[in-house]
């Protein structure tokens, strides 16, 4: 069987069991399992067997099994797989279990209210030494699998004021609250105890991961989302890959985030899984499986990272597998396999970065880890795949580590800001000939006191000027209603706008400006300046949550002629019918040009399945290789592209079509 290092594609099932689901295993049939391994071809599936209710959906010797059983699923599922060769890991529940919580109330989290949470295990208390631990080891030792993936872990853990984590906090730190809660980031403390809070998820998943692995060493542990863009930090864990499944309402968007933050983190196998159905349709709950087109789209935006893929497909109420659902996923399995050989563990060649800064999210989120306001990172990132930027995620680990190897470096709107030592280093980064990028008003600003070459002057944010609750203008929820203005290049076209600064520039080149009305005034909403042997591109207000909230074509026009006039990228997309995305993969020492289109409805809330991506046509690309190439063969098919070569070298390939996602390998 393949480890997860090896795996490439999967399958998962899974349906948080409860005690008044339906007999398990009486209609659990062994050839149902072997057509899907025979079928479809994973190299590994998982399977339910605790959820967030804390139910285990196989005979589990600790107590907390559903009632009816008629046979041990667990078992049938781990025979067929064995006999198919194919690996097979458990989801599992990790700090939300709700059932736990119920039986043992001193372990829940206490919030600052003074109210228990009823799913949230703490982390300084006894769960993963009395369930968690035993339970995986149970798992390693009488089945058999393969590994865990365990869900609800680091997204789940919560910041806990029980008088244990308080005293801890206090003897660790040597900090004296006196009493007072930290409850809000204006109370003294704040920080400190939230990044402590962290510090103990961190130590629970070393925990029992170390645990497992002193006993069972080839038992492969996974807990989603950590160290991904949730928990946008360097892997402080002994885990033996990365993954987390997909927003399903928004899951191409999530996925070329999701896929850019994990694959900074070298060495790391990892994958995501994409929901196979939307769970909100037309605003109401409900169920629709999404077409395989979709799902490809999903794949493609993953795989072309260098990612590996997995497709999730709920589990019926007796945990048989919905093979009406699983046989329409032959062609996504096809797809997916087919291209394996020229995306598997690719690694992105170094051209543009995107800032997802691990200190600045600390400071944001109220949540321990969570998506709480990925839409900045999460738009621009949309943005500039959009306009056919190769584009790699960076916190500071990674940033400070590479830092003069990106020929363009893009910071996007700031919540907080920036630890001085980073700041610095990017502005010497311009100052030494790179291209730095700073996006939103606030960014700007931070910038622009730090000794960047411009200054910035704000204009009103809202109708009112009044303020409720604490309103920022990034994430806060407000009474007031934003005021609007409008951007323009060259007066041809104006778009919409809010939270605007002007960019002051001297000698500065001005990319955008904006007003009130088309008919007023015109002010310079973002500039080019000249900086030491490199350059800082200011833009004045937040064009990556706005382009994900309020998608325009000018957000594109914009961020094209700002990355077009900086540096001349590997793959430059000259012309194309559609929205195509670009990536620069080094495979094998073979560069493998990865071509994804981005268009179709998936951002659309009103659309929850669509079976047609119109494809990307008509396009042509310029190639600036170091070395001309022998051959440019289009994957998978195999065919050979024709292709000019310039009189300073450059390489020029035209497509015909893309209609989800092409590599063009370069064979020199």
């Amino acid at each position: 069987m393949k480890t997860r290092k090896e795996s490439f594609w999967g399958l998962h099932f899974d349906f948080h069991a409860r005690p008044t689901d339906e007999i398990q295993g009486k209609n659990l049939k062994e050839e149902d399992i072997r057509e899907i391994c025979r079928e479809l071809k994973p190299d590994f599936i998982q399977i339910d067997c605790k959820g967030h209710p804390g139910w285990t959906s196989y005979p589990s010797s600790l107590g907390n099994a559903v009632p009816n059983f008629e046979k041990d699923t667990l078992s049938i599922w781990r025979k067929v797989t064995r006999e198919e060769n194919v690996a097979l890991y458990m989801h599992y529940s990790g700090v939300f279990d709700a059932k736990y919580c119920s039986e043992h109330p001193e372990e829940r989290t206490l919030m600052a209210d003074g109210v228990y949470h009823n799913d949230s295990t703490k982390l300084i208390g006894s769960y993963s030494d009395d369930l968690l631990i035993p339970q995986l080891l149970e798992l390693a030792e009488k089945y058999g699998v393969n590994g865990v993936w365990v869900d609800g872990d680091c997204w789940m853990a919560l910041t806990d004021f029980s008088p244990e984590t308080i005293s801890a906090f206090e003897k660790e730190t040597g900090i004296n609250l006196e009493g007072k809660l930290p409850e809000h980031p204006d109370d003294k403390y704040y920080y400190e105890y939230k990044e402590y809070n962290r510090e103990l998820y961190r130590r629970y998943v070393r925990h029992y991961v170390d645990a497992v692995h002193e006993k069972h060493p080839d038992f492969q542990v996974c807990s989603n989302w950590a160290f991904s863009d949730h928990m946008p930090e360097r892997v402080s864990a002994n885990v033996d890959f990365l993954s987390g499944d997909l927003n399903p309402l928004n899951s191409f968007n999530s996925a070329r985030y999701a896929a850019r933050a994990l694959a900074q983190q070298e060495g790391h196998p990892w994958d995501l899984m994409s929901w196979n159905f939307r769970n909100i349709v037309g605003g109401k709950q409900g169920y629709s499986a999404k077409h395989p087109n979709q799902i490809k789209q999903e794949a493609a935006a993953v795989i072309a990272i260098g990612g590996a893929f997995q497709d999730y497909v709920p589990q019926n109420r007796d945990g048989t597998p919905r093979m009406y659902e699983i046989r329409n996923l032959k062609d996504v399995s096809k797809f997916v396999l087919d291209r394996k050989e020229y995306c598997h563990r690719g690694e992105i060649v170094h051209q543009a970065a995107l800032l997802l800064s691990t200190y600045d999210r600390g400071m944001e989120s109220t949540h321990l880890y969570s998506r709480t306001g990925y839409e900045k990172v999460m738009g621009m990132c949309a943005l500039l795949c959009d306009v056919g930027q190769s584009l790699e995620i960076v916190c500071e680990h990674t940033l400070m580590e590479n830092i003069n190897q990106y020929k363009m470096i893009v910071v996007p709107e700031l919540y907080y800001g920036l630890e001085n030592e980073v700041i610095e280093a990017l502005l010497a980064y311009a100052k030494n000939g790179g291209k730095l990028v700073l996006v939103g008003k606030n960014t700007c600003s931070i910038f622009a006191k730090a000794g960047a070459p411009y200054s910035c002057e704000e204009f009103y944010e809202f109708v009112t000027t009044e303020k409720a609750n604490g309103e920022n203008g990034h994430n806060n929820v407000s009474t007031n209603k934003y005021k609007p203005y409008c951007f323009t290049m060259d007066k041809s076209y104006f778009g919409a706008m809010f939270s605007p600064c002007e960019i002051k520039a001297e000698n500065g080149k001005i990319n955008a400006y904006f007003a009130e009305k088309p008919t007023d005034t015109l002010n310079p909403v973002s500039a080019t300046v000249a900086y030491g042997e490199g350059s800082v591109t200011a833009i004045g207000f937040d064009v990556g949550s706005q382009y994900l909230n309020g998608t325009q074509f000018m957000h594109r026009d914009l961020m094209k002629e700002i990355a077009n006039s900086l540096y001349e990228p590997i793959i430059k997309v000259e012309k194309a019918l559609g929205r195509l995305e670009v990536v620069a993969l080094e495979k094998d020492g073979k560069l493998m040009l990865q071509l994804v289109n981005a268009g179709g409805t998936h951002a659309n809330a009103g659309v929850a399945s669509d079976d047609y991506i119109p494809p990307v046509l008509d396009i042509t690309l310029t190639l600036s290789l170091s070395k001309a190439p022998q051959k440019l063969i289009l994957q998978p098919e195999g065919r050979e592209l024709q292709f000019t070569t310039t009189t300073d070298g450059k390489i020029t390939v035209s497509i015909g079509r893309v209609d989800i996602h092409s590599i063009i390998e370069v064979l020199n």
